[in-house]
């Protein structure tokens, strides 16, 4: 049965529409009238769009032309009988394509997530200049006071024996060949949160008043030190903020315009993966730190011991995949495991 359609035709490079009726013939033959162009084609000869689900699909002629239907469902009837079926089309139809493309992609998707994004964030920090990095330090550092960090209550001896602890310890670090292209510094600070310990992507090192308090002696600090250094030596912190931004940006992608649950859905998707990436930095810290110590005196009994005291301080009931940081029990056996260097 020959059927008659109507819709508009649209010239090459032009947004003028013109009316135009189609007729669908028997095996494949359109015939299309409109001012602008007409004649008999075999639907071979054209160009149709993909079927996806009730919409209009687009026939494009030879010469440039495109003819939209106003009356879709005709013409898509007529197209399903007459043309080869298009993978989109055989996606539709078929509930194992669609699982196999669905697996494929989240496999994809999570080594992008897992390992993708983290080795191109790791290269990207390696390679920004320092006048960068110093900027990012400094915009964090004007924050400190509304985190809830104060001057600290230490006597100013204890500060000057911390202050030069720390230059003796990057004095060895440069005799083992770690070198620094922003020289560290610390800052101690009182903290509303206790004890706590951590470095800015510009190479300070901010130690709190309770954490000093909290360790045994000096060593103890000197391997937090170490441990801080090992996330300036890596570049951990600009790593993050880069990953974080990866992400950012991806998940508002693919979740679309930012509404109340796109919003959500994008925090989640970079809060969950960033806690990922913290834990695997925390982990290359110890391991920063635990070598070190271990070179220098044969064991890593300060930082094990150190954790211990953070452990009881803390006795935090919070699942490893809620933590930036790793399990405690899990660190202390990782460096208990670590092969100890017998003394010269």
């Amino acid at each position: 049965m020959i059927e008659k359609v109507a819709g508009h035709i649209l010239a090459p490079k032009q947004a003028t529409k013109y009316p135009a009726t189609l007729v669908l013939g028997q095996n494949g033959m359109l015939t299309l009238s409109s001012e602008v162009h007409a004649g008999q084609f075999q639907l071979d000869q054209t160009s149709v769009t993909d079927a996806i689900g009730s919409m209009a699909r687009h026939i494009t002629f030879a010469s440039g032309h495109v003819f939209i239907s106003s009356d879709p469902a005709v013409l898509n009837q007529w197209l399903k009988k007459h043309s080869h079926k298009s993978l989109i089309d055989q996606f539709e139809k078929s509930l194992g394509l669609i699982v196999i493309a669905t697996l494929v992609s989240l496999a994809a998707l999570y080594f992008s997530v897992a390992h993708g994004i983290p080795a191109a964030s790791k290269a990207i920090a390696q390679v920004i200049p320092d006048t960068v990095i110093e900027e990012v330090g400094e915009q964090t550092f004007s924050l400190i006071e509304t985190m809830g960090f104060s001057d600290s209550q230490l006597t100013q001896q204890r500060q000057n024996e911390l202050q030069q602890l720390f230059s003796l310890t990057l004095e060895k670090l440069q005799q083992q060949q770690i070198t620094f292209t922003i020289t560290p510094s610390l800052l101690i600070y009182q903290s509303e949160d206790g004890a706590n310990a951590f470095a800015l992507a510009d190479g300070h090192i901010i130690l709190t008043d309770d954490m000093i308090k909290l360790a045994n002696n000096d060593q103890q600090l000197e391997a937090v030190i170490l441990h801080e250094l090992g996330h300036v030596h890596h570049r951990h912190v600009l790593t993050t903020l880069i990953q974080s931004s990866i992400l950012s940006v991806a998940a508002a992608m693919i979740v679309g315009d930012a509404s109340g649950i796109s919003d959500m859905l994008v925090s989640v998707t970079v809060l969950g993966t960033s806690l990922t990436y913290s834990r695997d930095h925390e982990r290359e810290a110890d391991q920063f730190a635990a070598s070190l110590l271990t070179t220098w005196y044969h064991h890593t009994d300060s930082i094990i011991d150190l954790y211990r005291l953070l452990q009881a301080e803390h006795n935090l009931d919070m699942p490893d995949w809620a933590s930036t940081h790793p399990n405690i029990e899990e660190r202390i056996e990782t460096l208990k495991q670590l092969p100890v260097i017998p003394a010269q």
